[in-house]
């Protein structure tokens, strides 16, 4: 049987793709991920750690960026779910789907982001 726990998280508008792409220095991208994976981290601590078999990603989304370049807030939310252990990896295997909405009654410059964790397993919790 399969379980599905939805996590919902609230996170900023990041850089466009665009933007970050501009003939910009690597290191100039690490630190704008880094930033980004920080905030998710955030978000994610406040819920139970789990880990699933695989995921898929509903982003609804209220900035004036198009909604392609949107996918740097799937692109930087799966790669801190796969470095802090939620899913084994980000590749189709795990990572199922991607939705991406525009809607006008997410707070400005937000998006809400629903993680849909498939068979997930909560790890156990340090006594520490």
């Amino acid at each position: 049987m399969m379980n599905t726990l939805e996590l919902l998280l609230k996170l900023p508008k990041t850089i466009s793709l665009n933007s970050l792409y501009a003939g910009k220095h690597w290191t100039y991208r690490k630190r704008i991920k880094d930033e980004y994976k920080k905030i998710v981290e955030s978000e994610l601590a406040r819920f139970d750690h789990h880990t699933a078999e695989s995921m898929s990603i509903v982003i609804r989304y209220h900035t004036r960026a198009d909604v392609d370049n949107l996918v740097l807030v799937s692109k930087f939310t799966a790669d801190t779910l796969v470095a802090n252990g939620w899913i084994p990896d980000d590749s189709p295997k795990y990572y199922h789907k991607l939705t991406i909405v525009y809607d006008p009654t997410v707070e400005k410059n937000y998006c809400e982001v629903e993680i849909k964790l498939i068979n997930a397993v909560l790890c156990q919790q340090s006594t520490n």
